[in-house]
């Protein structure tokens, strides 16, 4: 009987590479865009590093410890980010507009200080299984969601651009729907998009209702009409 042999699973890169670390508590998606003021010592050091050499540095959530001073404990999973735009401020601080890109998982963590470096995977996101009415359903709550949302802070409600495709629509989704971080690291760590669409819809539909209660009682023209 021949050998079997390990096949790895189809969704992860073979190569490992180092990557520096930067635990918050904050989930990054791919594709979203994040805005950082950097103060502490090393992480100065660590941004002037991937701004001088233009290489990413990965975001992961902080499953136990402190976000500024002392070591924190990461979770595994985390995304990439790229860092677009360079505000240079008193004493080597810094205000920074960063991109998410790719997901991945922290195999090993081989330096502590001054901060984290991690050896990681990076993670191939999928599609899943076909299911148009999900992605219909998702982007009809989401594009009902975004118009309450400018209701709410005065903007002009007009069309949004709802992302056609299950891993766009869901990072979006995620990116701008108010969720514990736990909740945010879960959806990050779903295996497909269309696991994410799927966890994602409920918490669109109870999003909505809030923000749809929220609406009502700021319009004025609520009341008995005279019509």
């Amino acid at each position: 009987m021949a050998e079997q042999q390990d096949i790895p699973p189809d969704n992860l890169h073979d190569d490992l590479v180092e990557l520096p670390l930067f635990p918050l508590n904050v989930v990054l998606y791919p594709g979203m865009v994040l805005p950082l003021h950097i103060f502490e010592e090393r992480y100065k050091a660590l941004m002037g590093d991937c701004i001088e050499r233009e290489e990413p540095f990965g975001v992961v959530l902080i499953k136990e410890g402190p976000e500024v001073g002392g070591p924190a404990e990461p979770f595994a999973i985390g995304t990439s980010a790229r860092i677009t735009t360079v505000d240079r401020l008193e004493d080597g601080r810094m205000n920074l507009l960063t991109s998410g890109g790719e997901k991945f998982e922290t195999v090993e963590i081989t330096q502590q200080v001054p901060h984290l470096v991690g050896r990681v995977r990076y993670l191939e996101d999928l599609p899943g299984e076909d299911r148009p009415a999900l992605v219909t359903e998702v982007g009809e709550q989401y594009t009902i969601f975004l118009r309450n949302l400018s209701s709410l802070s005065g903007g002009w409600a007009a069309n949004a651009q709802i992302p056609q495709e299950p891993i766009s629509l869901a990072y979006g989704v995620a990116s701008n729907l108010d969720l514990p971080r736990p909740i945010r690291q879960e959806l990050l760590e779903l295996a497909t998009a269309m696991e994410r669409l799927e966890r994602l819809l409920p918490l669109l539909k109870r999003g909505n209702g809030i923000l749809l209660e929220q609406v009502e009682l700021r319009n004025p023209f609520k009341g008995p009409r005279l019509n």
